[in-house]
């Protein structure tokens, strides 16, 4: 089923604002920069793409994290782009990419700890937050945002990589059953702190040495980012696109088989679609991406990446992809791929520049360990 995008907000590392970001899309600007959230350089990816500006102040700074902060805004503002308000109707599906203890509350609080648990509140655990727990409850964010809202329909928080696909997938599902007749779609996360670059470094995911665009012949791992971005959906109403969204698993410890991606673009994608790609910068995997999508949209398709642009932003990609889709095809343009020198050989066309397009439809891949992918279709109206 196809559903109707009529509200729509992120913060993301180009960004906050629409028309912001769209510009410095089409400007091919790179969003990677020296870790700004804490001192990298003994990790072995010392680039991310960061959110600048903060989270407003809020009274629900005591509850929430940083990420979650900005989930709870930009909800709120789709909301208000939307025109809409909360009621027994409206739905919230929210994606988050995972419950993480960060590391930075926890160092403090055991770096002093004996093996014997002797004194452990005064070698440190006083200094953990008294709703430390509570910061981290994977649907936090998602109670705190229906609270705030007013949103007391049908709902789901999802987790992983690819659950801003999954909070779409299920958000279209529920309108489509008449089980409300708003969602409101939220997906963020953050791949830029500690804990998560080890996990990338050692699966030899993240960037380490040279910085190389997705679908480069030098391309070797991403830079890690961050975004949050909300959707608000209505079956019916005034549509800035329609969209589709799936999601799916193949059980792999690392990024899923080609034979994943190339299902879900057989369910969803059309011969003529515009394509904005994983871009994971794995030369093998770039690769039978490409194969994949061309089976299907054709081999001269074009190719752009907004996760070269702003780094690979876990659950919140799909989210930010339908916002992006939308905008650049309502624009008649679509952006170059960030960084892109040389471009690998096979099927899609990669654009090492902004061009215009008369393409009224495109679809977004995303992917991530372990096994996960999701697919979105933009379309105009």
């Amino acid at each position: 089923m196809k559903v109707a995008l009529t509200g729509r907000a992120w913060r993301t590392p180009l960004g906050s604002s629409i028309d912001e970001v769209i510009e410095r899309l089409l400007a091919g600007e790179r969003a990677a920069r020296p870790n700004a959230r804490f001192d990298a350089r003994s990790y072995a990816c010392t680039l991310a793409a960061t959110i600048a500006a903060p989270p407003a102040p809020s009274r629900q700074a005591r509850f929430l994290r940083r990420m979650g902060l900005y989930a709870v805004e930009v909800a709120a503002e789709a909301m208000r782009d939307a025109g809409v308000s909360g009621g027994e109707r409206v739905g919230l599906f929210f994606g988050y990419g995972g419950l993480r203890a960060h590391w930075d509350d926890l160092m403090p609080a055991f770096e002093h700890q004996q093996a014997d648990g002797a004194a452990a509140w005064e070698r440190g655990l006083a200094l953990l937050h008294p709703f430390w727990i509570l910061q981290h409850l994977s649907n936090n964010a998602h109670a705190i945002a229906a609270q705030e809202l007013g949103a007391r329909g049908e709902g789901a928080t999802y987790g992983g990589a690819n659950a801003g696909a999954q909070a779409l997938a299920g958000a279209i599902r529920a309108l489509a059953a008449g089980a409300v007749d708003v969602a409101l779609v939220v997906g963020y996360d953050s791949l830029v702190e500690p804990e998560t670059l080890v996990e990338l470094a050692a699966r030899g995911s993240s960037v380490s040495t040279v910085l190389a665009a997705p679908y480069d012949i030098a391309a070797q791992g991403f830079v890690p980012g961050e975004a949050a971005a909300a959707l608000v959906l209505q079956r019916a109403g005034r549509a800035r696109a329609y969209i589709e969204a799936l999601d799916g698993a193949d059980g792999e410890k690392g990024e899923p088989q080609p034979a994943l991606l190339a299902r879900l673009v057989r369910m969803l994608a059309r011969p003529g679609d515009a394509v904005d790609g994983c871009g994971l910068a794995l030369p093998g995997f770039d690769a039978a991406e490409r194969e994949a999508v061309a089976a299907i949209t054709g081999v001269g398709a074009p190719l752009c990446c907004i996760m070269s642009a702003m780094g690979q932003i876990g659950a919140a990609t799909s989210v930010v992809q339908v916002i992006a889709l939308a905008e650049l095809l309502q624009r008649q343009r679509m952006p170059p791929v960030a960084g892109l020198r040389a471009s690998a050989p096979g099927p899609l066309r990669p654009l090492l520049r902004a061009e215009s397009s008369n393409h009224r439809s495109a679809i977004g891949l995303a992917a991530s360990a372990p096994g996960l992918a999701g697919i979105v279709r933009v379309e105009l109206p």
